[in-house]
């Protein structure tokens, strides 16, 4: 059941991720708001390991109509609950490592003392508190004495390879005298986003060439590839073009990790001492970059006289550590920290 809830989870942050614009936090539209309630929530109670779900229901719907989907979703169900089986029996000495670390009271202490250092409201007041099922966000803002309300919702899993712990809040900012102009039928936050925090990849499976590398290889090409121009006519056209193409794969170019382990063995090693220490610095990283980004301390670049604001093709870099580790605006606004050679590891596969 826990496998379910968090695959339907990953999808509806899939969704979120996609429709969060790409602009900054405007504090001007709370200005002479007095109090903030800031909303804690981590509704699981323990590490879960995410799972790649089976997708027979689409192909056979796809090549068959409806009665192939209706088959493949038997399919899919019980696929799918066999993978959660699995993952279930494997998460479990994860568990075991972390039974004596509170990861709701990390997430919220570290949220608490960030969130001190918001200047655009005089009064911030943080609880720890999970919303009953079904209560709809702007009901609960309505019933609160703050003017404004900070809701972030986090949740930490491995992913599917074991590569990386992911810790994910996502964040949205009510405010309640706007709710009440629009009607709840229409509320919806002033601000929201996404912070996704990908841990050092202490079990990457795949990384990208390194400098030197790229430079050996690039010499490997001119070799291999010469475009002297004694050369043959035809020979030399060939080579420039199958120069230019393999110089340009080297940005994309991926080598296979040595001692890369599926079962995720190195974060159990010494009591876990990988696994608990990633999962004890996640809260402190996750908080920092939430209050960042409503403060305005990750700005947009900036735009040319007259250009106007567009979804970038590339990653934005806001910061960078001597650990490699770095935190990005991703081109659909949402805030990622994670090593800047391994790849961005999701529920479906590995992307760079």
């Amino acid at each position: 059941m826990v496998k379910k809830i968090l695959f339907v989870v990953s999808v509806l942050l899939v969704t979120a991720c996609s429709s969060t614009p790409y602009e900054n936090f405007d504090s001007a539209t709370v200005q002479g708001k007095g109090s903030m309630r800031l909303v804690s929530q981590v509704s699981q109670e323990e590490m879960v390991k995410e799972f790649v779900p089976s997708n027979s229901g689409g192909s056979a719907g796809a090549q068959f109509g409806l009665v192939g989907a209706l088959v493949g979703s038997a399919i899919d169900a019980s696929v799918n609950n066999s993978r959660a089986q699995d993952a279930e029996q494997m998460v479990e000495p994860f568990r075991n490592a972390l039974l004596d670390l509170d990861v709701r009271s990390l997430v919220y202490h570290q949220l608490a003392e960030n969130a001190s250092r918001i200047d655009w409201v005089s009064d911030v007041n943080p609880v720890m508190e999970q919303l009953e099922a079904g209560k709809k966000p702007e009901d609960y803002v309505l019933g609160v004495d703050e003017d404004l309300v900070l809701m972030v919702d986090t949740r930490y899993s491995l992913k599917p390879g074991t590569e990386v712990v992911e810790f994910v809040a996502m964040y949205a900012l009510y405010d309640k005298d706007a709710i009440r102009k629009a009607g709840k039928s229409k509320a919806k936050p002033i601000y929201s986003n996404t912070a996704t925090i990908q841990s050092y990849p202490h079990n990457a499976s795949i990384r990208r060439l390194t400098e030197s590398e790229k430079e050996a290889e690039r010499q490997s090409i001119e070799q291999r590839y010469p475009t002297d121009a004694e050369l043959a006519k035809n020979t030399l056209a060939r080579n420039q073009k199958n120069k230019k193409k393999a110089l340009a794969n080297l940005d994309t170019k991926t080598l296979s990790v040595v001692g890369y382990n599926p079962n995720g063995s190195v974060w159990l090693a010494n009591d876990g001492a990988l696994l608990r220490e990633e999962v004890q610095a996640a809260p402190s990283l996750l908080a920092d970059m939430v209050v960042k980004d409503l403060m305005g301390e990750y700005p947009l670049p900036e735009l040319a006289e007259g250009e106007k604001r567009k979804h970038p093709k590339a990653p934005q870099l806001l910061e960078e550590s001597e650990n490699g580790m770095v935190i990005t605006r991703r081109p659909n606004g949402t805030l990622l920290s994670k090593h800047r050679d391994a790849p961005v590891y999701t529920t479906f596969g590995n992307v760079f």
